[in-house]
């Protein structure tokens, strides 16, 4: 038995969760920058955005193999060290393909970590005997808030991006590396009960991956463009460009704060519908008006609906009768964040093809509506606190896609 404390590794694996979401916020700030210093239209950033989503992607099924080897403990003090070296790099940019590059690295270190640290996650989970996403999620986007109001009166001042995003990066690499010293070790299953460490594709969990897949694609394309929505389509100047990104993580972590008390009184799929419909809502009315101010409140509506749904969706990957419910939350996990990295390139795409920011994002009020729709895959009942830690067993790491 792990002789660590539970509270404290609950406290340091907040933390982590912390740290994360804070670095991403800077650079979330920072898009629009960094998109002048490389000289790139929207459709070139799109592009160029694919490099966090392959070197993310390309790395998570690594991490998860390496967590199951070495523990969530040691991984996510690996990777603290590559977030350090490599969170930085796309700062650098000067052309499309310098920032491909950069943002590949950028999504090995990033992706990696939030396998190990979301783990862990769940290793902390079991010991106190209670759910505690909500509020591990609900630190990464109080954090994320945090970022981008400090990162905003640097865009004022004119600070270049690197002298930013290099400070950023060392530093909260060395803090999560230091949090890593209150992390538990990993539960150990015995071969006499093996568990499955692939799930089964089945269209319960295909669906409910999907939905997991558009609400974080709905969390990127908030992250990536809300801020260049306002600054090029609106004119907001920019220190005010992060507004909308603030205005959404404000809204989505007082969802996820309240989360786990709202998931203990009503349905999980009633949830997920009344979240996407609000989540579609938000969004249309903030690309509807040519007012700064509504379409902040607009992002922040979208926020407050889409909070939920991912947490949601991997508590009801667990539930599904005849899966491993480690491995079916790994599988949901995996989709979603494909979703988180693969929804801002679209927008760009769409956007340069339409020659219209607003259409590209109106693709989110669809991945919106779509959810609505296969929420009905969910399975029903309550969730209760009790129920979680015992149905979440198995040693492949969930992952979240934005922490």
């Amino acid at each position: 038995m792990d002789a660590r404390p539970p509270v404290a590794a609950r406290v340091a694996t907040t933390a982590v969760f912390a740290f994360h979401g804070l670095a991403i916020a800077q650079w979330f700030v920072r898009i629009p920058d960094v998109k002048i210093q490389a000289g790139l239209d929207d459709g070139e950033l799109g592009l160029a955005l694919l490099g966090s989503a392959v070197g993310s992607v390309s790395t998570m099924p690594v991490a998860g193999a390496l967590t199951s080897r070495f523990g969530s403990r040691n991984v996510t003090a690996a990777f603290s060290l590559l977030f350090c070296a490599c969170f930085l790099l796309p700062s650098f940019a000067s052309s499309q393909w310098t920032l491909f590059a950069g943002l590949v690295c950028f999504g090995m270190a990033v992706g990696g970590i939030d396998v190990a640290f979301n783990s862990q996650a769940s290793t902390v989970e079991k010991r106190h005997g209670q759910v505690l996403m909500s509020g591990f999620h609900a630190s990464w986007s109080l954090a994320n808030l945090a970022g981008a109001v400090v990162a905003t009166p640097l865009v004022a001042l004119e600070i270049p991006p690197v002298m930013h995003l290099v400070p950023t990066g060392v530093l909260s690499g060395l803090a999560m590396l230091a949090c890593t010293r209150w992390f538990l070790d990993d539960e150990r299953h015995s071969e006499a009960a093996p568990v499955r460490a692939v799930a089964r594709l089945t269209p319960p969990l295909l669906a409910i991956g999907t939905i997991a897949g558009l609400s974080l694609m709905v969390e990127g394309a908030v992250a990536d463009w809300s801020g260049i929505y306002l600054r090029d389509v609106l004119g907001a100047p920019p220190a005010s460009a992060g507004f909308a990104f603030g205005a959404f993580s404000l809204t989505m972590a007082v969802s996820r704060l309240t989360g786990d008390w709202v998931a203990a009184r009503f349905e999980p799929r009633t949830i997920m519908v009344t979240g996407s419909v609000l989540s579609a809502i938000g969004l249309a009315g903030a690309i509807a008006t040519p007012d700064r101010v509504l379409t902040i409140i607009g992002f922040a509506v979208c926020g407050a609906g889409i909070g939920t749904t991912f947490p949601l969706a991997l508590s009801a990957a667990s539930r599904l009768p005849g899966q491993a419910s480690g491995a079916a939350i790994a599988a949901v996990a995996t989709m979603g964040y494909a979703g988180f990295l693969a929804g801002p390139p679209l927008i760009g795409t769409v956007s340069d093809a339409t020659a219209s920011l607003a259409t590209g994002v109106g693709t989110a009020i669809a991945a919106s509506l779509v959810m609505a729709v296969l929420a009905r895959a969910v399975p029903a009942g309550k969730v209760t606190p009790t129920e979680a830690p015992e149905r979440m067993g198995g040693t492949a790491p969930a992952t979240s896609g934005a922490g």
